[in-house]
């Protein structure tokens, strides 16, 4: 029968702590049983935090689970069959997109491994599992940086040699563009991901010391939907072909928007025309791939499908629509 857990001196642990540190800094690989004790010792903290968080645990059970006492069960064989059991009754909940923590270490100034114990002045202290603690840290979402560039002159010429910047200063941005492609977006996604007006962040800007004025903010978005709206335009090009659309607007508001004259539909008349709306658009291709779109403007939904609809290809089927009841919903391209 194979042993349910591996006993191990300090010795050897420190030898094996000493070896994997040595693996992480030269980039090396550990040996088949250097592996073995490492997922040995995994698979006992494991069972052991089960049990604590299950309140399913006693000291005498304790004392098996580390193996300071015989077990009559195998850790292995036991452990895969909870982590089955439990797999089983509820999906565990992925963390793929969650960001890892940087990991910080912290070194012990005052004692090193083998010095006497400060406190009973007889022992001798050793290496024991490090603290950790887990710091959510609040920043700036804008990093201002000062890149400074090495520079050499000729005497005789008077060229100039300029050092080059790396290359995700580069890729963040053309030169002497002071706020990059980075913070660009993050200015968007605050603004019509999360619905921050540009006043909202400029005066939390001035909070957290790396002032960025509300007008500077809405220069850097309009460079950012510059560049996105070719984007938007083949957005609307493949909605236009879509075989089911949901549909509906909502008022908004433009401050600066002036009263315009507009075309009727269904009619050649000129009307003046002050509502603005945002009119909402998702459309599902013909391969259930979703497209989302939105326009704000002095017009209704209606108007915003007809104008993807002129697009569409005239060998499709009619797509099905759905929206609410009033006339304004209703496209008139057929």
């Amino acid at each position: 029968m194979a042993k349910a857990v591996t006993d191990i001196d300090m010795k050897a642990l420190d030898a094996l702590i000493k070896r994997v540190q040595e693996a992480k800094e030269h980039d090396l690989s550990l040996s088949s049983e250097d592996c073995q004790l490492l997922l040995d010792a995994l698979l006992t903290l494991a069972a052991m935090q089960e049990n604590l968080a299950n309140n399913d645990i006693t000291i005498n059970k304790l004392r098996k689970l580390v193996g300071m006492v015989q077990s009559s069960e195998k850790l292995k064989s036991s452990l895969a069959q909870k982590r089955a059991k439990k797999s089983r009754a509820r999906p565990r909940k992925s963390t793929a997109n969650k960001v890892k923590p940087e990991l910080k270490h912290h070194q012990l100034e005052r004692l090193k491994k083998g010095d006497n114990c400060p406190e009973c002045e007889t022992g001798k202290v050793y290496k024991y599992e490090p603290a950790t603690l887990l710091r959510i840290v609040g920043q700036s979402p804008f990093t201002p940086e000062q890149h400074v560039m090495e520079r050499l002159r000729c005497n005789t010429c008077g060229a100039y040699f300029t050092a080059d910047l790396p290359d995700e200063v580069k890729a963040d941005g053309k030169n002497n563009q002071k706020y990059g492609y980075s913070a660009r977006s993050i200015m968007g996604i605050a603004k019509f991901g999360m619905g921050s007006p540009y006043y909202r962040q400029g005066s939390m800007q001035d909070l957290l010391r790396v002032p960025v004025t509300a007008s500077t903010i809405f220069d850097q978005v309009e460079y950012l939907a510059n560049d996105i709206y070719p984007v938007f335009k083949a957005l609307t090009q493949l909605a236009a072909n879509a075989k089911h659309f949901n549909l509906d607007d909502t008022t908004h508001r433009i401050i600066d928007q002036q009263p315009v004259m507009k075309k009727q539909r269904h009619s050649d008349k000129m009307r003046l025309r002050t509502g603005v709306y945002t009119s909402g658009l998702i459309a599902t291709t013909q391969d259930n791939h979703r497209i989302v779109l939105f326009e704000t403007n002095i017009g209704h939904a209606g108007e915003f499908i007809d104008s993807i609809l002129t697009d569409r290809d005239k060998s499709q089927p009619p797509p099905l629509l759905m929206s609410d009841a009033l006339p304004s919903n209703r496209p008139c391209v057929e």
